[in-house]
């Protein structure tokens, strides 16, 4: 039976967590200092011929393939994930992963879950919702104090973009298991994500902004679980256990 090593288990709390947490801060930072959404929207819009409406919104390629198509793919990784927990009841072989398995769909479903429940939240409409677009909505950001509770806006964080970079977890999956393809973990959540959050853009459905918080809650979701579920026992317990099993019964 594999075992996994129980070094591969530590999270770097400078690396994992307080990187991220300035590197997030500083590029929605940018974002809103210099009006990266307005545009970056404004420069797709035109770049798509648009004039009262978003070209892209409706293509087959965008909302067919990526949009409608992403969401049942993850959809379908899910399920692959509960029926390898599943399994790993009977194959001895994927037992050693029940817990990682497990870190997966819970990671996944919560950065989906927390994502719709901000859209919800923070009444921020759409890109296609604003007149700058051809839509009828007035342009707020996120910080600007304007947005009025009875809004019908739930375009806020991404939600298609989350249920992509909600994958990220991929990494904690390898940093517990095999280290050396927690990379290409990163990397595959990060390529999901960007597909559909791009997509999504070309769309008029949402702002860079709104996929870099998705992005953003997503890793951290993530990396929370990842503590909570491969949490190491204390130092001092396990140097007592160690030093307890040296010991000959009589």
């Amino acid at each position: 039976m594999h075992s996994i090593p129980t070094n591969s288990h530590q999270l770097n709390f400078r690396n994992h967590l307080l990187l991220p947490a300035v590197l997030f801060v500083l590029v929605i930072a940018l974002i809103e200092r210099f009006h990266v959404d307005m545009a970056l929207g404004q420069w797709l819009f035109h770049l798509e011929g648009g004039n009262e409406n978003w070209p892209l919104r409706g293509h087959w390629l965008t909302e067919t393939v990526i949009h409608q198509g992403g969401r049942y793919f993850v959809i379908l990784l899910g399920l692959v994930i509960i029926g390898l927990m599943v399994a790993s009841i009977k194959k001895v072989n994927l037992r050693p992963y029940r817990k990682g398995l497990l870190f997966l769909f819970i990671s996944v479903l919560s950065s989906v879950t927390i994502v719709r429940l901000g859209k919800s939240l923070t009444h921020l409409d759409c890109p296609w919702h604003l007149k700058i677009f051809g839509g009828s909505a007035d342009y707020y950001s996120l910080f600007s104090g304007k947005i009025a509770a009875d809004s019908p806006g739930q375009c806020f964080p991404a939600g298609h973009s989350s249920s992509g970079y909600a994958w990220v977890a991929l990494y904690f999956f390898a940093l517990a298991y095999a280290q050396r393809y927690r990379w290409i973990g990163l990397g595959i959540g990060l390529a999901i994500g960007m597909m559909f959050g791009i997509a999504q853009q070309l769309r008029g459905a949402h702002f860079l902004s709104h996929d870099v918080w998705s992005l953003g809650i997503s890793w951290f979701i993530a990396a929370g679980f990842y503590i909570v579920i491969f949490r190491q026992p204390k130092l001092a317990t396990t140097t007592m256990e160690a030093h307890l099993s040296d010991i000959d019964p009589v």
